[in-house]
Order: structure tokens, then sequence, then C-alpha cells
């Protein structure tokens, strides 16, 4: 039984991770419709535009849970460490993926990024402030 509950939670993160560009499309214009206001600093910018190019909005939304964690709790949660920890260890998990912070569904790694682009992506998911 426990081995069916595993497989059927990879089997849905697998389809819910695919790489549907429709989707992929979608999601962009959602994010931009729920962006308020441009980031004044050019590298949350740059991470913005990397995670709206990516596929972080299929797992991620900005103020809601969605198969991983808002952005808006992800920022909630680092905010009490120190900046430059709180930077490393979510450039680690956006490279190397991961599991168990959040759940049991793992994040997905992304190892093709740079680490300058991890960087910029998480400056901006902890520039995030939860409504």
């Amino acid at each position: 039984m426990k081995k069916s509950i595993i497989i059927l939670s990879s089997v849905l993160f697998l389809i819910s991770c695919g790489n549907n560009t429709e989707t992929k499309d979608e999601t962009k214009t959602d994010t931009a419709a729920t962006v308020k206001e441009e980031p004044k600093d050019p590298e949350i910018q740059k991470g913005l535009d990397l995670i709206a190019k990516s596929d972080c909005f299929t797992c991620h939304k900005l103020n809601e849970a969605a198969i991983g964690p808002s952005y808006a709790l992800v920022a909630a949660k680092y905010s009490t460490i120190d900046r430059q920890a709180a930077v490393d260890s979510v450039v680690h998990q956006i490279i190397n993926g991961g599991s168990g912070k959040w759940g049991t569904v793992p994040m997905t790694p992304h190892p093709a990024l740079s680490q300058d682009e991890a960087k910029s992506m998480a400056a901006y998911v902890l520039s995030i402030k939860k409504e």
C-alpha cells in the first residue's frame, strides 16, 4: 500500500512537471498579472525573468501552495536566517533539487542553470512578501 502511494505520487509529480509549453505560456501570463510592480533591483528582475522562462511555475505559485510551497512561504521561512545563508540554501535547492523541507514531493533539480542564474532566481523568491 505504501509503495502504491509513493508510486502514484511520483507519477502525478512527473505528469504535473512535464514540459507542456501551453501550460507554461498560461502561467507566464498569470504570473505577470499577479506581480503588482516590476522589481527595482536588477538582480531581482533578472530572477523574475528567469523564473518566468523556466518550469518553476509548474510547481510553485506566488502566494498559494501548489505542488510545492508558494514563493511567499519560502521567503517567510528563510527570513529568519542570514540573507547569504538563505540565498545559498535556495540556490542549492534550485540546482540540486531535494526533498524533505516541504513534504514528500521532491523538487526537480535544474543542473543546467548557472550559479549566477540560480542566485538571481533565489533573490527574486526571497524578495516576495506574503500577502
